[in-house]
């Protein structure tokens, strides 16, 4: 009998145990194990919303984060991509909801932008909270470089230029590929605007057929680089893309009426055995002029220390961004046509790609 009873009460203990480590459980976990982080981007989102002046499902509303990427106490941190659908309505498929590719030791962020108001809040993880800031994004506010220098000392630090090129060029409402580009890049610049005018040409001048695939050699290996490589997944891990150092002034000796060479273009059939190529440059007097700037605007005194060089390429994405199609592809300059046989890829990836096709 007490043998009996001894056992019904370790029973009784275990089920309360057990109640015990699920109750934990939910408090720590939250419903269907949502982390306490999860609920806290949540508020946060929905506090965001009422700073910009949007209700859920509102056009003109876009949220960018580096959710997926970024962690938050080790936790990866992807479930914010429904967190956000929920509470703004924004979505991948309606272009309003982007992943921007970041470093996974990063701490998770994401900025919430509404087209309306030109209003921007930002969110960013410290410690156990998300720390905020508002900025008035309207741009002839914020591209007056004091007012890009305030904003930039506040949280946002050093994704400003990231978070503020792709909202403001995505205002423009650019090609699903360009923006798809400029978010693997992580920013918008007037180089992936060029890179992804070179892939538009390729895809009209040099098309690709059952069993062949491009090759690339960017020298130096710069902003264009990510837009081929995001367009054609072309990758160093499959043998497709190659980056070379080549200074600037070693540049200018291949230049063909002002514009220098940028990137080397190889459509390879390995069963046949063949190489075509293209060796292209982007013509940047022109787009200065179809952007209403200047060469000096890009290159301001002090370089990246001068807020100048940040506003400058926000502003010249955006514009170009609005500029149509044919007039951008026009700005693409073929130096050179060339062939050979499929291993000529690989031999202009391991040096001066310019010194072996232009001096022939």
């Amino acid at each position: 009998m007490m043998s009996k009873l001894i056992n019904t009460n370790l029973r009784l203990m275990g089920v309360v145990c057990f109640l015990f480590v699920l109750s934990v459980q939910h408090v720590f976990a939250g419903p269907d194990g949502e982390k306490p982080w999860m609920g806290k981007a949540r508020d946060t989102l929905a506090a965001m919303m009422a700073e910009v002046g949007a209700a859920k499902d509102a056009s003109g509303l876009l949220v960018l984060t580096n959710a997926g990427y970024g962690q938050i106490g080790g936790d990866t941190t992807e479930r914010f991509l429904d967190i956000a659908q929920e509470v703004t309505g924004c979505s991948t498929g309606k272009r309003s909801l982007l992943s921007v590719h970041k470093s996974i030791d990063d701490p998770m962020w994401f900025s919430l932008y509404a087209k309306g108001s030109n209003k921007l809040a930002y969110a960013l993880w410290q410690a156990d909270a998300f720390g905020q800031q508002v900025i008035d994004a309207n741009p002839e506010q914020l591209f007056l470089p004091d007012n890009w220098q305030a904003a930039a000392a506040g949280l946002l630090k050093e994704n400003m230029f990231s978070v503020v090129s792709l909202s403001l060029t995505w205002a423009a409402d650019p090609p699903w590929p360009l923006l798809l580009a400029a978010t693997f890049h992580d920013h918008f610049c007037p180089g992936v605007n060029a890179g992804y005018y070179f892939g538009r040409y390729l895809q009209q001048h040099l098309p690709l057929k059952q069993g062949e695939k491009f090759v690339f050699v960017n020298a130096p290996g710069i902003c264009p680089a990510d837009a081929l490589q995001m367009m054609f997944n072309t990758t160093a891990g499959k043998s497709s893309m190659y980056a070379r150092s080549v200074p600037g002034e070693s540049l200018k000796q291949y230049a063909l009426n002002g514009v220098t060479p940028s990137s080397v273009a190889m459509r390879v059939n390995a069963a046949a055995d063949t190489c075509d190529g293209l060796v292209l440059g982007f013509d940047w007097n022109k787009a200065y002029g179809l952007a209403g700037m200047s060469p000096e605007e890009i290159a301001p005194p002090g370089g990246m220390s001068n807020p100048v060089f940040f506003i400058s390429r926000a502003k010249m994405s955006q514009a170009l961004a609005q500029v149509p199609e044919q007039q951008l592809l026009d700005l693409v300059v073929v130096m050179k046509e060339f062939s050979g046989k499929a291993s000529l890829a690989d031999d202009l990836g391991g040096g001066d790609p310019y010194g072996q096709v232009l001096a022939q």
